[in-house]
């Protein structure tokens, strides 16, 4: 049976709180760190490196957690995306109002630590809240159908920063550059922690009657605690698996790196204003919105994995657009601007079913690999993809500061040397390329389609007629 559509709005709406919280961190918070705190781009890539892989370890336990413990009337799920909702309102703004004047190894110290606290309350809510969508929907399609909700709703949370990048953080007189402004990213965070605490609570109580109706949340048989991360083992073992684990923990490492390097690339690159940026950051995200039902058409018809392979070349193209304009900018330099605003709606339009396939063809993994299992694993199942995309992640942030350091970025400099543009643009397009051939590569092996699923169907009809 298909879940209504009410239910899939309520289940969809938390997302968008805990989008506009993360992606305000991923999008601003290296050029925050770096270039408003002038904290070095080692130590703040290292803050968020070590908030990640704390949230990458967490992720299976709070995911053994939620399959196995109860929290009285909430269930399995809603009483920890409660404590997530509440925890990540808090946190969020310690993480930006760090007092300017403190020297750099106690801003290091305050925000790592505020990070690693955030990104606890961030895994209490998203991986329940990530198995809750596996409780809710069984149907094949449906699966896809209400990660189109869930999208959507993530996508309008990052298209919230962009927009608060102009409200918040104009260019005056006293910041030209107005993304330089530390009292911004102050009005920032408060708007931000309003949205969640909003959205958050409409999802939790929203969800918890159909919830709680939903037997496939009670397990026979417990798990072990000592088996969680030997299932991870367990897991990389199934080669249909490993292959949604590791082509979506690589090709998320793309937009990582686009977000965390796009504000350096189009401030120091192009010396965009605030307004450019947000038309530049709106038309990616306008992108990944307006393509979420063209990729749900095509994966009814051509099915998932079709749609997900043209989605990584219509991204791969965007990039080699963006990164010609940049060769060239000097000869086309009345139109760069509209070029790149063109291309890089295209690299999100392409990007759009990064955020809705992969998970969805991960449910049907699950699904297919427990097919003859009594006992619901869904939260440790999700756990292990977020674990894999958070270690990636942090990887790839670490390096990213790393570099930024190594080509000489001067966080007190308006104006970069053409050395250290350049070496801006190659960590952003290298990088970006890297991870989606290489994800494109990855999920061509994906093999499971929509028959497979058809069979499993017919085969519990008959086992329950009988």
């Amino acid at each position: 049976m298909k879940l209504k559509l009410h239910y899939k709005l309520l289940y969809g709406v938390g997302n968008l709180g805990y989008s506009v919280v993360s992606q305000t961190i991923t999008n601003f918070f290296m050029f925050f760190g770096t270039s408003v705190l002038k904290v070095s781009g080692s130590l703040i890539g290292l803050a968020v490196a070590l908030a990640t892989i704390w949230d990458a370890v967490t992720d299976p336990i709070v995911g053994f957690i939620s399959d196995n413990k109860k929290l009285g009337v909430f269930g399995y799920r809603n009483g920890y995306m409660l404590i997530g909702t509440i925890g990540i309102t808090i946190m969020n703004l310690f993480i930006w109002f760090v007092p300017i004047n403190l020297n750099p190894t106690i801003k290091f110290l305050w925000v790592t630590t505020a990070l690693i606290l955030n990104e606890t309350f961030c895994t209490l809510f998203s991986t329940p809240y990530s198995a809750l969508c596996s409780d809710l929907v069984t149907d094949y399609n449906d699966r896809t159908a209400i990660q189109i909700y869930k999208t959507i709703f993530f996508l309008l949370g990052m298209i919230l920063p962009s927009v608060l990048l102009y409200v918040f953080l104009p260019n005056t007189s006293q910041y030209p550059q107005g993304q330089l402004n530390p009292m911004g990213y102050k009005n920032i965070a408060i708007f931000c922690s309003s949205v969640m605490l909003v959205c958050g609570l409409l999802c939790v109580f929203g969800t918890l009657k159909i919830s709680k109706t939903k037997k496939s949340q009670e397990n026979n048989t417990k798990q072990k605690f000592s088996q969680i991360f030997k299932g991870f083992g367990s897991c990389l073992k199934n080669k249909q698996q490993r292959i949604i684990i590791f082509g979506y923990s690589l090709s998320m490492v793309s937009a990582a790196i686009l977000t965390s390097v796009g504000l350096h690339f189009f401030t120091y690159c192009f010396n965009y204003s605030s307004f450019k940026i947000t038309l530049l950051l709106s038309a990616l995200l306008v992108g990944m919105v307006v393509s979420q039902p063209v990729w749900y058409k095509i994966s009814l018809k051509e099915d998932k994995k079709p749609a997900l392979l043209s989605g990584l070349l219509v991204a791969i193209f965007g990039i080699i657009i963006i990164m010609l304009v940049y060769i060239f900018k000097t000869l086309i330099v009345q139109f760069s601007f509209y070029i790149i605003l063109i291309a890089i709606f295209i690299v999100g339009f392409g990007a759009g079913t990064l955020y809705c396939l992969p998970n969805s063809m991960y449910l049907d993994v699950i699904e297919y690999v427990t097919e003859n299992d009594n006992e619901n694993m869904s939260g440790t199942f999700q756990s292990f993809l977020t674990f894999s995309y958070n270690i990636s992640n942090a990887l790839a942030l670490l390096v990213v500061g790393v570099l930024l350091d190594l080509i000489k970025f001067d966080p007190n400099l308006l104006t970069q040397n053409r050395m250290v543009q350049t070496g801006i643009a190659i960590i952003l397009f290298v990088g970006v390329l890297i991870s989606l051939i290489g994800s494109f590569i990855l999920f061509s092996g994906y093999k499971l389609k929509k028959k497979h699923f058809e069979n499993i169907a017919t085969k519990n009809h008959f086992n329950n007629s009988k």
